[in-house]
């Protein structure tokens, strides 16, 4: 069985600043509160106040470089939270990570008092963010180009980038974007040239970062939360769930359109009459991961993406790269790169749902979001044969969470989603 969450103690907080003589000077016992947020495909943040009696804290801070050398090297920070000050991962605690700082702010209260929150967020984030807006030429593959650009700009990030099937010829121009952002643009269409045709994830842990199609990840469950247990400790406090039924409009079905340069091919919804190179549906996406889920925990999906009265969108396609055929792929392979991502993206958004449990360490970085699930277990009361569940019992496709903690508790929020239980995908999860 995945693990849980154990019965809370107060909660403790390690924090260490990375910079002068202060690295092994652990400053958590003067924290007022603490936010560590992950999201998949967005890094992961961290918001903490510290009380500062007497300008003690920032006073060091100066004193061991803060001004003096933050706008010229990173900042890092060492944090932990902990239930209890003997919390073990991943049941009471969660594992030691690291983030880079971004800003200081201070506020003096009553009295000789003050209070510095700072904010930071994981290492690759701030590496790729703060690199310039460059004109160079990259060459190679998609996932060749990525990690190039990962090695230039952030050489002590270890990236482990999946294959994609294009050319080692392409030459890709940053066209004076940010790093960052570069590399987003070429997420952004190359869904169709992974090898199993599903959207990238980008997963990070400190200065390791896993950039891969979600096909190619192993899903593993992750946690098992209960709600009014009959024999144990509830580990749910509450939930909050959006069923959006209305976002089929455009999640049903994508079309896009293209004109090839080097064939002359014109490739729209009239001349793909199999639905096959420029439309994604379900059924052009079988290679997805989705929660299992039964006919009463989830969506029925519409047939064939036509639900009554519901149309479909367009979506532009990228340009055909380059005249001379360098990619190495037909234009109609290729195509629908941008709405397979989008589709694929929008999976997560038709049914969700957060489910605050009392802390949990499990959640310590963004590896197997977007992948992984958990399992809950919901009593909604006792029937004639015992327990009976309500239908959001079961499996859920984890693809964000968010700790927030305070000198009194430690709550962890768990953002999931199911898809049609019915749609065309590998179906994940276990049993409770």
């Amino acid at each position: 069985m995945a693990n849980q969450p154990k019965v809370r103690e107060r909660p403790h907080v390690r924090i260490m600043f990375q910079f002068g003589g202060l690295a092994g000077v652990d400053y958590g016992y003067l924290y007022t509160k603490l936010e560590f947020r992950g999201m998949v495909n967005g890094g992961y943040i961290v918001r903490a106040e510290l009380g500062d009696p007497s300008f003690n804290l920032i006073n060091k801070l100066i004193e061991e470089g803060y001004l003096k050398d933050t706008r010229s090297k990173p900042v890092p920070v060492k944090f932990q939270i902990l239930s209890g000050d003997k919390g073990t991962y991943p049941e009471t605690a969660t594992r030691p990570q690291t983030a880079i700082i971004l800003s200081l702010n201070v506020k003096t209260g009553p009295g000789d008092i003050g209070y510095i929150e700072f904010v930071a967020i994981d290492p690759p984030s701030w590496f790729l963010n703060m690199g310039d807006a460059a004109g160079s030429v990259f060459k190679g593959r998609v996932d060749q180009v990525i990690k190039k650009v990962i090695n230039q700009y952030a050489p002590s990030v270890n990236a482990d980038v999946g294959r994609t099937i294009d050319s080692e010829q392409n030459r890709f121009w940053m066209m004076r974007q940010d790093p960052k952002t570069f590399l987003s643009s070429l997420m952004d269409w190359s869904a169709s040239i992974t090898q199993r045709k599903t959207q990238w994830l980008v997963e990070v842990d400190g200065y390791d970062m896993l950039i891969k199609e979600q096909a190619a990840l192993i899903s593993r469950q992750r946690a098992f939360y209960r709600f009014f247990a009959s024999s144990d400790h509830d580990t749910i406090l509450k939930a909050a769930l959006t069923a959006d039924n209305a976002l089929s409009a455009v999640q049903s079905k994508l079309v896009t359109s293209g004109c090839s340069a080097i064939s002359g091919q014109y490739l729209d919804k009239i001349t793909d009459e199999k639905e096959e190179k420029v439309f994604v549906k379900d059924s052009t996406t079988g290679n997805k991961q989705v929660a299992k889920a039964n006919n009463e925990q989830s969506f029925t999906k519409p047939p064939d993406a036509k639900p009554t009265r519901v149309g479909w969108s367009a979506v532009t396609s990228i340009p055909e790269l380059y005249s001379a055929g360098d990619l190495g792929l037909r234009l109609d392979e290729y195509v629908d790169g941008r709405p397979r991502a989008m589709w694929l993206n929008m999976v997560n958004n038709l049914l969700k749902a957060k489910f605050t449990t009392i802390g949990h360490g499990e959640w310590s970085d963004c590896r197997g979001l977007g992948v992984d699930t958990i399992f809950v277990k919901w009593t909604s009361g006792k029937g004639e044969s015992g327990d009976e569940f309500w239908w959001v019992t079961g499996n859920w496709l984890v693809y964000g969470f968010h700790h927030i903690v305070t000198r009194a508790m430690w709550n962890t929020e768990v953002y999931c989603a199911r898809f049609d239980y019915d749609a065309a995908a590998r179906k994940v999860g276990g049993g409770g």
